[in-house]
């Protein structure tokens, strides 16, 4: 099962192409749309959960009639059960189709600058396994997936599922990524289709995209950006960076570079920034900004309960060292948080005003420290926006926590396998 030949084909394992391919011409074309068409199915309850064929119909190009006929048939292929009835509004009551949950499984992999996080989920989305952290961190060294493979092989080999049923693996990881070449151009300027790479070491199909669009995404699919048109959400983490939603639609740009606003200079001759530039936005309020700006203070003799909290050990200060001081009260960690909620809102102000939003989620790990620094984040909206504008904007922290990364990372898999 494990071997970089075993690579998987989403059609002939899942939906059994492999006898619809026996038929020619006409009837192979017939066939392939009808399976087009069940992945549409399959893909439509996954995101929004059991329904009925009359709403799966309001959702997809189909009749009623040909939906129902499709329910049926993945209904005896194993992948669809009846739930019961739903409620009526003046016939009969209809027939309420979900997933079954052992009928596949998706592996959702979140790669960051420290670690990696890695998560199984089944069919009816739920995760079945996980959050595993694996201490394998984003690096311009290809044999990392393999490093990351022999995690996932143990995790697999524990569930003991029947490995045929992974249909696909989703990857968010930092970088500049371009979906029409598979690159990363941050981390593998030169590799060209990594997915395809990833998926010979995996031995399933892979599909990966930039961090935030993954975390927006899911924020699309299942968080605080459901049903909403126009929404940014800033991935304020190690680094930050920012998905956007426009018209209802998950925004890429040109090259699938959009979103790079920790990159944006804030201020003149400030802390240089790994991107080369100096006082950008992420060189000043990223969680690695504030473990800097900690461990400097610390070294400067400032009075803090973090050297005791760290033993006195500069190395074990970190954010979440930070974020727990500033709740017992540590005015040292709560003015960092306070100076962090500043810029950020004030690096918000520019989206504001370009953009009108009508939400702002802001997720990642300094989502956390929320009540530390909302205060002058909405401070800094309210001095440098137009309140015209900026009123019109909601601003909202993230509720996903750590699985957003790996569920939206599955969901993105599922997706792209049902295009």
């Amino acid at each position: 099962m494990f071997t970089g030949n075993n690579f998987h084909n989403f059609e002939s394992d899942i939906f059994l192409m492999d006898t619809l391919f026996k038929n020619s011409g006409q009837s192979q074309g017939v066939e392939l749309k009808k399976i087009g068409h069940k992945k549409q199915i399959i893909r439509s309850i996954y995101f929004k959960g059991p329904v009925s064929s009359a709403e799966l119909s309001r959702h997809l190009p189909l009749s009623t009639p040909k939906i129902n006929s499709l329910l049926q048939e993945l209904i005896t292929e194993g992948f669809l059960k009846e739930l019961g009835h739903g409620d009526s509004s003046g016939g009969r009551r209809p027939a309420i189709y979900g997933l079954i949950e052992e009928s596949f499984y998706l592996i959702g992999i979140t790669i960051n600058i420290h670690r990696t996080i890695v998560s199984v989920f089944n069919a009816c989305n739920q995760e079945i396994s996980g959050p595993h952290f694996v201490e394998v961190p984003m690096k311009k060294n290809i044999r990392m997936f393999d490093e990351i493979f022999d995690e996932v092989k143990v995790i697999l080999q524990n569930l003991k599922i029947d490995q045929e049923k992974i249909i696909g693996v989703g990857i968010e990881m930092p970088g500049l990524v371009n979906q029409e070449s598979w690159m990363n151009k941050t981390y593998f300027p030169d590799v060209r289709n990594l997915n395809e790479y990833i998926a010979g070491v995996f031995g399933f199909p892979v599909f990966f995209d930039n961090d935030a669009r993954i975390r927006t995404f899911a924020e699309q699919q299942f968080g605080l950006a459901q049903g909403r048109q126009n929404v940014l959400m800033v991935h304020a983490d190690w680094g930050i960076g920012l998905g956007l939603i426009l018209n209802g639609q998950l925004y890429s740009g040109k090259s699938g570079f959009s979103g790079e606003f920790g990159h944006i200079p804030m201020m003149e001759n400030g802390e240089l920034c790994h991107c080369g530039k100096r006082g950008c936005l992420e060189a000043i309020a990223s969680v690695a900004a504030i473990s800097r700006k900690a461990r400097h203070g610390m070294e400067g003799g400032i009075p803090s309960l973090l050297m005791k909290m760290a033993e006195n050990d500069l190395n074990k200060i970190d954010t979440n060292l930070v974020i727990h001081a500033a709740r017992q009260g540590d005015q040292f960690s709560i003015s960092l948080l306070t100076e962090v909620g500043h810029w950020l809102g004030k690096g918000i102000t520019y989206l504001i005003q370009v953009i009108n939003p009508e939400l702002i989620i802001i997720g990642g790990k300094l989502a956390e420290a929320g009540q530390f620094f909302e205060a002058p984040l909405r401070q800094a909206i309210t001095t440098y926006t137009n309140p015209d504008i900026s009123g019109e904007t909601e601003i909202s922290f993230s509720i996903m926590g750590v699985k957003a990364g790996p569920i939206g990372a599955a969901a993105f898999a599922i997706d792209q396998l049902s295009q």
